[in-house]
C-alpha cells in the first residue's frame, strides 16, 4: 500500500486517537507525534528511511558528508543485522539514527504484541551491532494507532513523521523530487526520502541538486532531535 493511502486510511479508521493533521500542527503534546520542527528557525532535517543498504547509503553518506551535513536515517532491523557496517559508518560521521521497525510490517494493522516485537528487536540489534540506543521512531507508511503510540510513549520515544514526502519510494523523476521540495520547503521542514529502495529511483540525483540549492536558500541542515 502506498504511504499516503495509508496514512490517510489510519487517519479515518483511528480518528479518535490521532492529532488534527489537517490543522497543521507542528506537534501535538497529546499524542507526541512529530510533523515539523521549529516553523522560527531556518532549519531542515533530510531523513532516509528503509537503510541500510549495502551500495545506496553509502553513496548518499559520501554526498553528506562532501557537504558536512547531518542527517536521520530510520533504520529497519534486518537491514541493520545484514549490514551493521553502514549503520556503523553512519553514527561514526554525526548522522542520527532512529527506529523504523524490524521488517517493516504495517503495524496499524498489527496486534500490540507485534508492534512491541517490531520495536523492541530493531533495538537490540541496534545497541548489539553498533552501541546505538536510538530515541526516535518512524512507524511503516507514516500510519499508526493508539496502541503504536501508547508502546513507542512507554520505550521512550518520538514519534516522527514529515513535513514533504518527496515519492521518491514511488519512482518521482529527479526534478519531480525537486521541485516538489523546493515548493514545499519551509523553516523546520522534515523531508522524507528512502536510502533502501527498488530500482529506478532518483532520490541520490535529486539529493545532488537540493543540498546546494537549500543552502543557497539559507537553510541548515540538521537532524530530526537537533
Amino acid at each position: 500500500m502506498k504511504k499516503s493511502l495509508a496514512f490517510f486510511l489510519a487517519l479515518f479508521i483511528f480518528a479518535g486517537c490521532l492529532p488534527s493533521h489537517a490543522a497543521g500542527l507542528v506537534w501535538n503534546p497529546e499524542d507526541g507525534v512529530i510533523l515539523s520542527g521549529n516553523p522560527d528557525s531556518k532549519k531542515i532535517a533530510l531523513t532516509f528511511d528503509d537503510g541500510p543498504h549495502p551500495t545506496k547509503t553509502d553513496k548518499i553518506l559520501d554526498l553528506l558528508a562532501e557537504y558536512q551535513i547531518h542527517a536521520t536515517f530510520f533504520v529497519i532491523g534486518q537491514n541493520v543485522a545484514a549490514y551493521p557496517e553502514v549503520v556503523r559508518r553512519e553514527i561514526k560521521e554525526g548522522h542520527e539514527i532512529g527506529n523504523h521497525t524490524y521488517s517493516h510490517k504495517s503495524l496499524y494493522r498489527c496486534q500490540k504484541e507485534t508492534v512491541e516485537k517490531e520495536i523492541i528487536s530493531t533495538e537490540e540489534i541496534l545497541i548489539d551491532k553498533t552501541g546505538c540506543v536510538p530515541r526516535v521512531f518512524r512507524p511503516p507508511e507514516g500510519a499508526y494507532t493508539c496502541d503504536i503510540l501508547d508502546v513507542a510513549g512507554r520505550m521512550n520515544y518520538d514519534v516522527i513523521l514529515w513535513t514533504i514526502d518527496t515519492r521518491d519510494w514511488a519512482k518521482a523523476s529527479t526534478d519531480q523530487i525537486v521541485s516538489t521540495v523546493l515548493k514545499k520547503v519551509k523553516n523546520g521542514s522534515i523531508i522524507l526520502m528512502h536510502d533502501f529502495t527498488i530500482s529506478g529511483t532518483h532520490t541520490l540525483d535529486a539529493l545532488k541538486i537540493l543540498i546546494p540549492k537549500l543552502l543557497d536558500m539559507g537553510y541548515e541542515f540538521v537532524t530530526v532531535s537537533e
